[in-house]
């Protein structure tokens, strides 16, 4: 019997060989100055063995203005290029037929590294203390070159796609939510203003590097914050970045200041409400987004892309015959077990629960480079 989730599918023009994302991780593995490291190529080559479809990359900052952690991959420079094709070429010659596609990201507010940032408006940001600068005419459109030049850069460097960042509170979030864009120009208040700069930045991406290179897309389906993005607005951005032409959607939620700190025995673990839930102990507190997944669904007529607490091989079949998602990201258990998909697929290993969603990988990237906290490392 041959199982849905093994079954290849196409994002644009490139095919995927199984259902099975990588959902974009921080690694906090590149260089001080954003460049690719051996450590960071050792870390995509066992990803890429690993048997997962698709790639996407951690965070990869576009602007020096828009770094948001220390040792970030960066793709803001033509020097970097080289660099970034390690990347591309481990995981072509070790993933069999796996895709790499590059997350392109502006921190906005929400830096680690910055003091005074750029974002729509100027509303502080508790979580890291930071007060944004409201950025001007002219860095909305430094911010749009940027995007579309790293785009070209990603092309250059042999990745097979390229995802914009607009979720979790990054600046095309800021944008986006009624939260923190408070502007009253062309690029604030109503929807269309709110969603302008991303529209922008696409049509420039595609007149840099053409109509058949794939650019997907992350977006919250709702802010959980007072006077933020909801669902019922979700639905209509999902709809126009259907209709302009994005390749793919990848669901989420949540920004980093509804971070609620818990003690546990391992230390103190950030519990992302509900973006990156805890204790994932059963089948009934997995895939957290999947109701707003399905009402997505139902105006879009390109795949989308759930992810938030999936474990079980049996839900994400369901998932996946129901049409409710096309394909299934993964983030948390692939860094306790970048070998999963291959378990899955070769019916071979535990099928769920090896990673408990304690939220210690997150810890350890807000201290250092991201390790599964519960994992014994020889």
């Amino acid at each position: 019997m041959i199982n849905i989730y093994s079954i290849p599918k196409k994002i644009g023009k490139i095919e995927i060989k199984n259902r099975f994302v990588r959902s974009a991780t921080g690694e906090r593995l590149a260089s001080e100055d954003g460049r690719v490291t051996d450590e960071l190529v050792q870390f995509y080559k066992v990803l890429a063995e690993g048997g997962v479809g698709l790639i996407i990359t951690g965070v990869t900052y576009v602007h020096a203005n828009g770094k948001g952690i220390p040792n970030q991959l960066a793709i803001d420079r033509d020097e970097l290029i080289p660099s970034l094709r390690k990347l591309t070429d481990v995981v072509h010659q070790y993933g069999e037929k796996c895709k790499i596609a590059i997350q392109l990201h502006h921190s906005g507010r929400q830096s680690m590294v910055l003091e005074n940032p750029p974002a729509p408006s100027a509303v502080f940001e508790p979580t890291f203390n930071v007060m944004p600068r409201e950025m001007t005419i002219k860095d909305i459109e430094n911010t749009i070159e940027a995007f579309a030049e790293s785009a070209r850069r990603a092309k250059e460097a042999g990745f097979d796609a390229i995802q914009l960042h607009a979720a979790h509170g990054y600046l095309l979030s800021e944008f986006l939510s009624p939260y923190t864009n408070k502007r009253t120009d062309e690029y604030g208040g109503s929807l269309e203003n709110r969603f302008r700069i991303i529209e922008e930045i696409y049509k420039e991406t595609v007149n840099s590097i053409g109509k058949n290179f794939p650019i997907f897309v992350k977006m919250n389906v709702d802010d959980f914050l007072e006077g933020g993005l909801k669902l019922d607005e979700s639905i209509r951005i999902a709809e126009k970045f259907s209709k302009l032409g994005f390749a793919a959607i990848e669901t989420s939620s949540c920004m980093w200041e509804v971070i609620s700190r818990t003690k546990k025995e391992l230390g103190w673990h950030p519990s992302f409400n509900p973006e990156a839930r805890t204790d994932i102990d059963s089948k009934e507190k997995e895939a957290y987004h999947l109701p707003y997944a399905k009402e997505i669904k139902k105006v879009i007529k390109i795949p989308l892309i759930l992810v938030g607490g999936i474990r079980s091989l049996d839900l994400i079949e369901k998932i996946l015959n129901e049409k409710n998602a096309d394909f299934i990201g993964l983030c948390r258990p692939l860094i306790r077990e970048p070998d999963l998909p291959n378990k899955w697929l070769k019916g071979t290993g535990k099928i769920t629960y090896e990673c408990i969603s304690c939220n210690g990988c997150t810890a350890s990237l807000l201290s250092g480079s991201v390790r599964c906290s519960q994992k014994k490392i020889d």
